[in-house]
């Protein structure tokens, strides 16, 4: 038996959840630092990268003499981390509380969709060796 996580859609699903947990941890920083003077909010967007990554994943190598494949498929994709700059404080700090609790709450809405598919695709793989 090969490497279950090397089949495509757990492998879209596992690099979801990386990138909404990258996410977290920004919003989590955010809100941490929401009460430091100068601190500047960071965002953190992947949807649109990973979109792409997964539509452009059908090329391989199979033969020497092609030419070489540097895309890393959905494991070479990376978020964007923006700083927000407008919107500052009189101390200089750009962090909105609301906007991060409404961005937490989207992740963890995304999280369990992510761990909700991820689940089904498992229980499909177990039911086989049954």
């Amino acid at each position: 038996m090969g490497d279950i996580f090397k089949i495509r859609e757990i492998g879209y699903l596992q690099k979801g959840l990386d990138m909404i947990l990258t996410r977290q941890n920004a919003v989590s920083a955010n809100i941490a630092n929401s009460s430091t003077p100068g601190y500047k909010a960071i965002h953190v967007d992947f949807e649109s990268k990973l979109k792409d990554a997964i539509k452009n994943t059908g090329m391989t190598e199979t033969n020497p003499r092609h030419l070489p494949n540097k895309a890393q498929g959905i494991y070479g994709v990376q978020p964007s981390v923006t700083t927000k700059l407008n919107g500052a404080r009189p101390d200089g700090n750009t962090v909105n509380l609301e906007e991060e609790f409404s961005q937490s709450a989207v992740n963890g809405v995304d999280y369990q969709l992510y761990i909700s598919a991820l689940n089904s695709h498992m229980k499909n793989i177990m039911s086989s060796f049954e």
